[in-house]
């Protein structure tokens, strides 16, 4: 609650100012008055559910002043009926979530960097079925996104969350509470330095810190899982929309060429690839079912420069 507190104060928001549309002043006012009760709160658990409806609020109002989409409250739990309140899934730590159990529930996403990307961590541990979607709920779209996490038994893995999502729709299987899962959201900064012989197993987001480099991609598995590993450049577009001028690969350089699906290889089982690394970025390592291992390993290329521009004769 002081943490929340000063983060109000810290809000600078002026309520006279000409950005103070009836719709900023609204969540303004849901903020302050979710403190109140929150203060005012005489059990954990009220507290912790009037500082989810804060939180909500100060998402919403900055979102607002800064024109980004707006999102609008999860819906509840699929098994809550019309009198039953919102499962609680805050924890007191702002970028933290938890829950056991059977059941489906929607979080709605507390970026540490609003309107970035975020790398995502979870954690499940008991006996049961784990599925994590992105959802993005907004006042003007409603959209599932892709399924960014899925296991069966205990799991531990990060994973890249896209900038426009608005929620974490997630969905547990287990045998009562059995299964119990808990979620946490950090900056892209925190991701894990890629080294030049990385070993790991599971989910992973790492940092390239190099330039143009070849990264060899080894799997092993104990079954035929499905793995990927995907490279997204420091602008953080995809190779469709990015941009940023790619290198003169030697003629003959491993890897897939710029163009299509040249930022991703992918395999099943055990398995060995090559991938461009064209600039400092970002690594993405996906192997779901935590058995198996990988091992990547970075060899810088020597490409020179290009050229400077050529300056045009003076008369």
């Amino acid at each position: 609650m002081t943490a929340f507190g000063e983060e109000v104060a810290a809000s600078e928001f002026d309520a006279s100012s000409s950005d103070a549309t009836p719709a900023v002043l609204k969540e303004y006012r849901a903020m302050l008055e979710a403190y109140g009760r929150a203060s005012a709160a005489r059990t954990e658990t009220d507290a912790l559910a009037a500082l989810r409806d804060g939180r909500a609020a100060m998402i919403r109002l900055d979102a607002r002043r800064h024109g980004r989409p707006v999102p609008i409250d999860a819906l509840p739990p699929a098994a809550a009926g019309p009198s039953r309140s919102r499962a609680l899934t805050g924890t007191g730590e702002r970028h933290v979530s938890t829950g056991s159990g059977d059941g489906a529930i929607e979080v709605l996403i507390d970026r540490p960097e609003p309107g970035r990307p975020a790398l995502l961590e979870a954690d499940v541990t008991g006996e049961g079925s784990f599925r994590l979607q992105t959802m993005t709920r907004t006042e003007d779209v409603t959209h599932t996104g892709r399924t960014l996490m899925s296991s069966i038994g205990e799991y531990h893995g990060r994973r890249y969350l896209p900038a426009d999502a608005t929620h974490l729709r997630i969905t547990t299987t287990g045998w009562g509470d059995d299964i119990h899962w808990s979620t946490r959201l950090l900056p892209l900064s925190a991701a894990t330095t890629l080294t030049s012989e990385h070993r790991g197993h599971g989910d992973e987001v790492l940092r390239h810190n190099g330039g143009p480099a070849l990264l060899t991609v080894q799997f092993r598995t104990d079954t035929d899982t499905d793995w990927s590993v995907r490279y997204l450049c420091e602008c953080l577009r995809t190779w469709e929309a990015c941009d940023c001028r790619p290198p003169a690969w030697p003629k003959g350089a491993p890897g897939i060429p710029h163009g299509w699906l040249s930022d991703l290889v992918t395999g099943a089982g055990d398995g060995r690839s090559t991938l461009r690394l064209p600039r400092p970025g970002f690594v993405t390592v996906h192997e779901g079912s935590g058995s198996g291992s990988w091992y990547l390993t970075p060899q810088p290329v020597d490409i020179p420069p290009p050229p400077p521009k050529r300056q045009g004769r003076r008369r």
